[in-house]
């Protein structure tokens, strides 16, 4: 997925006097922070759009129980599917389940991430 970037002027490092007096490794790492920065945002987005789902998940499964009926309707793609109330309260439950285990590993990359930023920061300051 190509996506074209967009740089200040003076170029990728900003015409930054600072940036010429860097040694190959300082910009080397500070292109990886920018990687890692970019990354993070996209983490940040899953989990967000995840949490979100959980929410939905949790706000369906407390109106389902809320229901007198023994059977419900599931919408399954485009058609809705007459199931036993029970099912579609362990599916919701199921489902809850992997978002959190989602939810977790995403957070562990989030931080694994942040400190491999840190890191580099350390090295640019060096």
């Amino acid at each position: 997925m190509a996506s074209a970037l967009r740089y200040p002027k003076g170029g990728r490092n900003g015409g930054n006097k600072m940036n010429k007096e860097m040694s190959p490794q300082q910009r080397y790492a500070m292109t990886q922070v920018n990687v890692y920065q970019q990354q993070m945002q996209i983490l940040i987005s899953q989990r967000q759009q995840l949490e979100l789902q959980k929410k939905e998940i949790e706000v369906s499964y407390e109106e389902l129980e809320k229901e007198d009926a023994k059977e419900v309707y599931k919408a399954i793609g485009p058609a809705l599917i007459k199931k036993k109330k029970a099912d579609v309260l362990l599916d919701l439950k199921d489902a809850k389940e992997k978002v959190e285990t989602r939810i977790k590993l995403i957070k562990g990359q989030e931080k694994k991430l942040g400190d491999k930023m840190k890191e580099l920061s350390a090295k640019m300051e060096a």
